[in-house]
């Protein structure tokens, strides 16, 4: 469990939304931090005033080992942190990199408790299944381009999640809604809990920069509220029209909190923290930036 976030900066509403939801990915584009300096800003966030709204810490499995040689050689404390190793081109085999990591980092406090890998079929499923240690969670990223429900099946089959890429770096990278909403569908109908990554650095839908460089070029991008309330109406059964208008809603003063819950338009969801029993977060290569933009939006 994380420490309370400061009930002051938010309210219960919305803290219940970020529980243990923002996954930090500072080794990723577009931060792509060293990793000196994403184990310091990680450590800083946990014991920051918003510590509340911190998940795990993102790291490839093929930097597990570096990680655990760095922060063993400055004596870091490690006690309750968390991290998801994201395999690369070697698959579930790099999941022998996690078990050797696990095995230095538990008398640390410390566990890689969650697998990412893209799976694009049934056999990569149940292969990335048996790979993985005991108690961890895994998280299955499907090809929104594909014809994807028996990968979900096999995820569900074998216990795992999924996940779905929300944008990048490249406005191309950006899932036109009719394709989310599909997805969104689809895992409802499995109750199918998912996570998302790349994209969601804003709290409303709308333009903004793809990177951090000073000429860098715009992108409509989701807004990670819209996202949110997107995925409670498909867990109620809204017709995908429904979803499509609450994935593109980008007017404050349609999509936004009020008297302590979630609202959209004329809609109010009394338990929006539940909507985090389908959407398990999202990784983001800034954990300032979606808790400071949010700030903005509550107060503006």
């Amino acid at each position: 469990m994380f420490p309370s976030m400061d009930s002051s900066r938010f309210p219960p509403a919305v803290a219940a939304l970020l529980e243990a939801g923002i996954d930090y990915a500072g080794l990723f584009p577009p931060a792509g931090l060293s990793l000196d300096e994403t184990v310091e800003n990680y450590a800083r966030y946990r014991t920051g005033p918003d510590r509340r709204a911190l998940g795990r810490l993102i790291v490839p499995a093929t930097r597990l080992a570096e990680f655990v040689a760095l922060t063993a050689a400055t004596d870091r404390d490690l006690a309750g942190w968390r991290l998801s190793a994201t395999l690369g081109a070697g698959g579930a085999a790099e999941c022998g990199l996690v078990a050797e990591a696990n095995r230095r980092l538990a008398a640390r406090g410390a566990a890689v408790d969650a697998i990412e890998a893209k799976v694009l079929d049934g056999l990569a499923v149940a292969t990335l299944a048996r790979s993985v240690e005991p108690g961890a969670a895994w998280y299955g990223e499907i090809a929104l381009d594909t014809e994807y429900e028996p990968v979900l099946d096999a995820i569900v089959a074998h216990r795992g999640y999924a996940k779905i890429r929300m944008g990048g770096i490249t406005a191309d990278l950006f899932p036109d809604p009719d394709s989310v909403v599909r997805f969104l569908q689809a895992v409802s109908i499995r109750s199918l809990p998912f996570k998302a990554t790349a994209g969601l650095h804003h709290p409303l839908r709308g333009p903004y920069p793809l990177t951090y460089l000073p000429a860098s070029p715009t992108a409509t991008m989701y807004g990670f509220l819209n996202l949110m309330v997107a995925t409670i109406l498909a867990r109620q059964g809204a017709e995908a029209a429904e979803l499509k208008a609450a994935l593109m809603e980008s007017d404050i003063r349609d999509l936004r909190i009020q008297d302590g819950c979630l609202a959209w338009r004329d809609r109010r969801f009394a338990e929006s923290g539940s909507c985090r029993v389908s959407f398990h977060g999202f990784g983001s290569c800034s954990f300032r930036e979606p808790i400071d933009e949010l700030r903005t939006v509550l107060t503006p």
